[in-house]
């Protein structure tokens, strides 16, 4: 709770500095904050246990997912910066939208009432909806955003309609102690809430919004909704489904196996005949969250370090991407594929590091993202389903095709000549660590396992 009511802070103040004459330090402020809002929430959080008991949940699980909004926050921080070349006005509104968004996102992955839950996802939908149409004078951000806030809306009723059956069926919004008095209301309750929450992952057939939205709205903004908005949708959907599991029948099990290959097959198929790389990379995510969701067949507390890991992956991989899109988009005016043509011999930099990106998303090995497949599809074949898993080796290895087509582009010369061009080296500090921590993860993934079970 502390640490919430100092990012609300912090945000305010963001706000402020925004219209004043204090726009150099809005950056500065805004990672103070956070990092202390870090601070707070691991190691000084007294109001929390009092204000919050059986609302928001402290337990190691749950300050997985937030340590991991938090460093993600982090991240994205200093690339912010590119918003004064809008002019300074507009930084602070972003920065302070972005805050208010991750206290949202702290609330998701924490809740243990469905009412925190749906504050919220409300908090971080709205903050979304507004950065997704940030950049007025362009009507594809206009087209994302009213796009975004149409289908959300219907996510977020469909949300209610499964709130309010859970509460028929058990008389109560809490997640823990609680009754079953029907447990066939019970059961399609757990079915709908699901339904809203895979809106917010982009799972198949809840994923129709992300590729309009992903290409549409500014791109820092797309590179916030795949890191961010995923693991805010996914801790909350772990935190839903770990009290919930244990009341469900194999129905479960069927209804996890069945949107996960859904959502790795429509994702391939559909990411094939892409020009728009942020659009191939929108239904990449759509192919990522299935294998996610594999981490949730047989729910269990102790299982929760490999959706942790195959998160941490993801979003390293996906800012990388967004942000070397972002910085290619800004010099040639298109993030269409043919303009990354010959991206090594203009900036090798940002060429090696989106490369170690794309590599990790489709699962190279010596990559996080390769460790990251391999426990969740050990996690299903130890639950007896090796059809399921020959099924997602063979979609993971054709998912590279795509991945590989982009990379190919880097290191095809043009046919004219072209300068070259660096990005400042605050930029490539951050390039630099993310992804060296993709090949750290990739070859000495208990570094993080540990910390995850500690």
């Amino acid at each position: 709770m502390l640490s919430m009511i100092i990012l609300t802070i912090t945000g305010v103040l963001v706000l402020f500095l925004g219209l004043g004459k204090g726009k150099n330090f809005i950056l500065p402020v805004a990672g103070l904050g956070v990092l202390t809002a870090m601070w707070s929430y691991f190691h000084y959080n007294p109001i929390g246990d009092q204000w919050m008991k059986g609302m928001m949940s402290m337990e190691a699980i749950p300050a997985a997912f937030v340590g991991l909004l938090l460093s993600c926050t982090l991240l994205i921080i200093p690339f912010l910066n590119r918003y004064k070349l809008r002019g300074p006005g507009e930084l602070g509104d972003f920065a302070g939208i972005i805050l208010f968004a991750v206290i949202g996102g702290m609330m998701m992955v924490s809740h243990e009432d469905l009412m925190i839950l749906f504050l919220g996802i409300e908090m971080l939908s709205i903050a979304m909806y507004i950065l997704a149409g940030s950049d007025r004078r362009i009507i594809q951000s206009n087209e994302a955003s009213l796009k975004y806030l149409i289908m959300g809306s219907f996510a977020s009723a469909i949300f209610l309609f499964g709130v309010g059956l859970y509460y028929v069926a058990t008389g109560t919004f809490k997640l823990v102690d609680f009754k079953i008095i029907s447990p066939e209301i019970f059961a399609i309750s757990i079915m709908v809430i699901f339904a809203g929450l895979a809106f917010k992952v982009s799972l198949a057939p809840f994923h129709f919004w992300a590729p309009d939205v992903y290409q549409g709205s500014p791109t820092l903004v797309t590179a916030i909704m795949a890191t961010v908005v995923k693991i805010a949708g996914f801790g909350a959907l772990f935190q839903f489904l770990r009290h919930q599991v244990m009341h469900t029948g194999e129905w479960y099990y069927w209804l996890i196996l069945l949107v996960a290959i859904s959502s790795m097959v429509i994702g391939n198929v559909m990411a094939f005949g892409q020009r728009s790389v942020k659009r191939l990379l929108a239904y990449s995510g759509v192919v990522q969250a299935g294998f996610i969701l594999v981490g949730f067949l047989h729910l269990k507390d102790e299982n929760s370090w490999m959706i942790v890991f195959y998160l941490v992956a993801y979003v390293l991989a996906s800012l990388v991407s967004f942000v070397a899109i972002y910085f290619v988009e800004s010099k040639k005016g298109s993030d269409d594929i043919s303009e990354f043509k010959g991206l090594f011999f203009q900036n090798p930099f940002l060429a090696i590091v989106f490369t170690i990106a794309l590599l990790s998303l489709g699962g190279g090995p010596l990559t996080a993202g390769f460790m990251a497949k391999l426990f969740v599809l050990y996690h299903a074949a130890g639950l007896g389903s090796p059809l399921f898993v020959v099924l997602a080796l063979i979609l993971a290895v054709i998912s590279m095709y795509y991945y590989f087509k982009v990379i190919n582009q880097f290191f095809t010369k043009e046919e004219e000549a072209t300068s070259e061009w660096k990005l400042d080296w605050t930029y490539q500090s951050v390039l630099l660590l993310i992804s060296a921590l993709t090949i750290c993860l990739g070859l000495f993934p208990y570094l993080l396992t540990q910390w995850i079970g500690a």
